[in-house]
Order: structure tokens, then sequence, then C-alpha cells
């Protein structure tokens, strides 16, 4: 069963739970009065869009090693929250977590597809048992393709309601997530993508509903963006499709609706800092957006730009917590003049053990290589939920943050009593504690530490720190209220040219603005904008699981599953809109998963002004294009993909009742 619309059907069989449309979840959102808007708008519409399947793709596959002895077992496994993964594994083992040790080891890549818990690292734990030595299992190329995770092909159904002059009154979509086989991290994707169809432009009335049924086909779960990218690449084509129909420029369209510094969304979404405004400038006049018409509609050439927003960090942990926590950091300062910082955060790439570094030296007045940080251990490291959701920097920063502030304070208290001062005239900085002005008090770092030790018998200074988001723990049930702490903005534009002979698209030139807050590592965040343009060039224009008609995977290998290499890769521009943010670790927020958001549909813009047609479903391959063109000049059609769907959202049945 591999359609996601016929799975809800009454007569189709159940592939797990009778009685139940095969949903594994289903989610409502609704604020305002959604219905009273659409009847006084002076233009409405209906339009239809369609995602495809997609792999993670990262050059190292899964894999687990694994040790029995003493009746524990130590694992160490490609895994993207070792915390998580330890309760699975011994859930599976039947044995307590305190049977089951986890090491996350350096990851080549996850974007979520190493987020689940897989066979693969129970079976190595069952067989070094039975065996009495360490097993290691490594899965193949095409294992990786049907047994993880994939991207939520998602089919959407979106109308809207403006003002004459391009105000938009409401919103009604319904969103179909295909979810595969199985639910685990793919469950939070549902609702997510509705999270996510709420902003970057205000809107006051909404009517959304999004379904995950169950299908035959591999299970979907997180992947960079968790829902993002598909989303606002039917949003963002459609915000086009409005602003055509109005006679409105695009760019001033998203201006007119453009979310501000501390707006409320209409289901309780609390936004802070903003810079989304500068974002789409920024890009915009990079593109010379001024003089689009420079490329005539249709030549082949063309521009376009996309908005978005994304949460920095998710309020939810996961297992059931202390407080609803999602991270904890310790830190310990040491007499022989540096810091070790125990942090359970998960470096899967992004480079989160560099920030927390970071953190700790700038807080301390230490060089980042007098700081020494533990990866994630769950014998050795605190809690922490994991790597997905952009929450690293944002939940782990603030955690490690207040554990070296904990730390900090301790010392300086000791050492404020001993100099009859306060804790906070005292400053740390290049390896010294000191005041300032005064230099008969003013000691190396190691002679404090020293000093605080000598008081405290030998206790050496340290601190713990944790951060837990404060907000509904039941907003994946109620639906309504603040997700996340803070949120970041995004627009790209994009210059392509399309051989219209062929299809081929080329992606001459890209423009990313980013609001990440205070950047902490800009090249980082520089590096992980260009991963996002090339991850999202692919989505476009590349990538696809193919199946036939019986469920067969067709290309489940590099060879046949084709994505973008350097050698496709435009120039690209990044503008980092910072402003300081005040509820991230020094003033950050999310740069990871964001930045993938936007760069689809401003591509997928692009190609729609350069061929003067609209495309309404990825990926956008050269075959593709090439029978939209020869269809476009035989019959003058100018819309494409998605045709089915009219008929199979008008067929759906209704949706169940809540228990």
């Amino acid at each position: 069963m591999l359609d996601p619309f016929y799975s809800m059907q009454p007569d189709a069989p159940a592939i797990h739970y009778p009685g139940t449309s095969n949903l594994s979840i289903f989610t409502t959102m609704k604020a305002g009065d959604p219905d009273k808007a659409f009847a006084e708008a002076y233009y409405t519409d209906k339009h239809y869009y369609r995602t495809q399947e997609m792999v993670h793709a990262a050059i190292e596959p899964h894999g687990a090693v694994a040790k029995y002895e003493n009746g524990e077992w130590t694992v160490w496994t490609t895994t993207q929250g070792a915390y998580v993964s330890r309760y699975w594994i011994a859930w599976g083992l039947g044995v307590p977590e305190s049977q089951v040790r986890v090491i996350k080891p350096m990851l080549g890549g996850g974007f979520g597809g190493k987020l689940d818990v897989f066979a693969h690292e129970l079976c190595p734990c069952l067989f070094s048992k039975m065996t009495g030595h360490p097993v290691k299992c490594i899965l193949k190329r095409d294992e990786v393709f049907m047994c993880t995770r994939t991207r939520h092909p998602i089919s959407f159904e979106i109308e809207s309601a403006f003002t004459k002059e391009g105000k938009l009154l409401a919103k009604r979509c319904k969103h179909i997530l295909d979810g595969g086989a199985y639910g685990g991290s793919g469950i939070a994707a549902n609702t997510l993508s509705l999270i996510c169809a709420t902003f970057p432009y205000k809107v006051e009335n909404i009517d959304m509903t999004a379904r995950r049924p169950y299908t035959n086909h591999p299970a979907s779960g997180a992947m960079r963006g968790y829902s993002a990218c598909q989303v606002h690449f039917a949003h963002e084509i459609h915000m086009d499709e409005v602003a055509n129909s109005l006679g409105i420029d695009p760019l001033e369209l998203r201006r007119e609706n453009e979310i501000t510094p501390y707006y409320t969304g209409p289901t309780g979404l609390e936004f802070t800092s903003c810079k989304f405004d500068e974002c789409l400038t920024a890009v915009a006049d990079y593109i010379d957006w001024e003089h689009r018409d420079r490329y005539p509609l249709g030549s082949g050439e063309g521009v376009g730009l996309s908005g978005s927003g994304f949460m920095s960090g998710t309020g939810f942990p996961v297992l059931v917590t202390p407080h609803y926590c999602s991270s904890t950091t310790l830190v310990r300062l040491n007499r022989e003049g540096y810091a070790v910082v125990f942090s359970g955060a998960n470096d899967i790439g992004q480079g989160c053990d560099t920030v927390m570094t970071m953190i700790a030296a700038e807080e301390l007045g230490l060089r980042m290589d007098e700081v020494k940080l533990i990866q994630s251990d769950t014998t050795a490291t605190p809690w922490d939920a994991g790597s997905f959701g952009s929450r690293v920097t944002f939940l782990g920063g603030n955690a490690c943050r207040r554990a070296v502030g904990d730390a900090k304070f301790k010392l300086l208290s000791h050492w404020a009593q001993e100099w009859g001062c306060k804790p906070q005239d005292i400053t740390m900085k290049d390896h010294r504690v000191f005041i300032k002005g005064d230099p008969e008090k003013n000691i190396s770092f190691n002679e404090a530490c020293f000093g605080y030790e000598e008081k405290n018998f030998g206790r050496c200074v340290t601190g713990v720190g944790s951060f837990a988001h404060e907000g509904d723990k039941d907003i994946y049930v109620k639906n309504v209220g603040n997700y996340a702490t803070a949120y970041s903005f995004s627009a790209s534009a994009a210059k392509v040219t399309v051989d219209m002979e062929t299809g081929a698209v080329t992606l001459d030139d890209f423009a990313f603005g980013h609001d990440c807050g205070r950047p902490l590592n800009i090249r980082a965040v520089e590096g992980q904008i260009e991963g996002s343009v090339l991850l999202g060039f692919g989505f476009t224009c590349y990538e696809e699981c193919v199946y036939d008609k019986n469920g067969k995977h067709l290309n489940p290998s590099f060879r046949d599953y084709h994505f973008p290499t350097a050698l496709d890769m435009p120039k690209i521009k990044t503008f980092i809109c910072s402003e300081y943010d005040p509820e991230g670790p020094l003033g950050a927020k999310e740069a990871g998963e964001g930045s993938t958001a936007p760069v689809g549909s401003a591509i997928g813009n692009a190609i729609n002004y350069a061929t003067g047609l609209t495309l309404k479903e990825l990926p956008i391959t050269p075959e593709k294009l090439w029978r939209a063109l020869q269809e476009h000049k035989r019959t003058g059609k100018t819309e494409f993909g998605a045709e089915d769907l009219p008929e199979k959202f008008a067929n759906m049945p209704p949706l169940p009742e809540r228990n």
C-alpha cells in the first residue's frame, strides 16, 4: 500500500491497528474566524503542491559496536542522541538503563537520519553477549536507504484569503504526510508541518489539519528542516502565485505580511528578536530584484526569492525528565590552569563541541585550548535530549553557560571574601582573575583555583547548569502555546538558467540572509548555510526515492540516487542579519535547520519565472521540465504537477474523533 490517500480509506487494509484509518497521528490548528475572513476577502484561492521522498545521504552509513562485560553493555553507535538511544536499547534488551552505556563517537553526518534507534544497534548487543567478544554491525548503503528513515513526502492543499492590497487575512491548509511503515521521530513532523505554516507571515485566522498515515514505504522520520523544507516550498510557491494574481511584486507581498519583533502568532508562538525584513532586503539587493524584468518572463533566465522561519530548539525533551529539562552540563575548573566541560550535547558535524568550548572560554577568560570538552557518553556526561530541531546551540549552549556561571560564581565569591569586595567587582580575562586598577589583587587562573581548593578542603570548583523550555508540556496535544524560546528567520534569492531545449537547470548565483541572533562562530554559520544550499538544491532538482508499482526501491545507491556535487554548486553569498536575542546563549539563535527551509522555494520560483510555467511538484528534474515545456508548446498549459491531488483531497475520509 503505497498511496497515503488510499491508506486512509475505510476499505484499506490495516498496516498496524484496525479502525484507525492507518493514521499514526493527526493534528489540527485553528484560530480566529477563517470562514468570516474568506467571506469578506477580495481574493481567495485554492492550490495543490507535492514534495517527494528523499534520503539523508550521509557519507558515513549507520553502524554500531557493542561490548558485553561484567553484566553491562557498552555501545559505540552513530547516534544523534546518546541518552535516548540508551533508553531504547535497554528497553529492547529488557534490562535497566544502568546496564547500558552509550558512547557517541565522531559522526560522518546525521541530518536527522541517525536520530531513531534501529536493529543494527540491538543486534551487536545480543551477539556480543552470546560470543563474549565485541561485535560490529555496519549497514550497507541499500540498507540505509530502506531500513532507517527518509524525508516525508507531503501533499498540500492550500487556500488563502487576501485584501486587494495584499494583506493576508486567513489561511486554510491540509497536509498529508506519507509516514511510511513506522512512527518514531516522524510523529513530530506532522505537528511541525502546521507550526511552520503559521510563519514567517502574520495571519490571525487559520484552519489547518495534518495527517500522517502509515504506508508500506520505508519509514519517514526527521530530516534537516523537520518538514520545514516541504512546507515552505509549497507555501512560498503559493505566495508567488498570489502575488502574480494580485499584480503585486512578490517581494512587496512578503514585506506587507512579514512578522515583526515580539509578535505573538495565532496559536501562541511568541517571537522575540526578528530580522526577517533585513534578510529579505539583503538578498533582494544582492540579486538585483528591482531590475528582475531584465530577464523576460519565459526567457530561460530568471530570479526568485523566498522567506522562512524556524524554531531555535524544541521544548520537547523526548523522554520524561525532571522539570521538562532538555539539556544539562557540568563544568570543572582545575588548579593546573584549564577547565573541563562535560557536555551531553551530541556533535554530529555541526560544530556544537566548538560552540560549547567557546562559551566556556569566553566566560572564564581562558583560551579555547585551555578548555577541554568531554563528548556525549551516558556514563561520563550528563543528560541531553539529542541533536534535532536546531536545539543544541540554544538549549545546550544555555545549559553550558549556566554551568560555567555556577562555577564562576563559586570561585569569585571565594575571592570576593578574601579581597573584601563583591563578586561582580572581579574580572576573569586572559587567564587572570583580578580587580581592575588594583595590582595587588591580580592572580592567575591557576592560583585562583588553588586558593579556592585550599579553603575548601581540596574540593575543586564545579558548576552545574541545565535548560528547560518554559512552555506548555502538552503543546503536541493542544497545539496551542509557545513551541520554542526563540525563532530564527531566513530569506534566500536564486538566479537560474534553464535550457529550454533539454530542461537542464543551472543554479548561477544564490544569496542567503539568516537571522541567527548573535553568531558565536561565524565561519560555522556560513558553513551551515552553504551546506543548506546544496541540500536545498538537491531537494528541488535532483533527489527522489523511486519505487515500482509493487513497492520495490529502484535507486537505493549513490550510483542511481542523484544529488548535486561541488561541481553543480553556484556562487553563494551569505548575509548574517544578526541581532542579540535576549533568550539565547550570549544572544545566539539557531543556524542549522532553519537555513535549509527557504532554499527550494527560491529556486522553484526562479525556475517558474524563467520558464513562464508554474511547477508544483518536486523534484524539478530535466526530464520533468522538458516534458512540461513540450506540453506547453502543444497545448498552452502552464501549471504542472500535483494534478491528481484535487480529487484525492476531495475524497478523503473525515478526521476521526479524538478519544
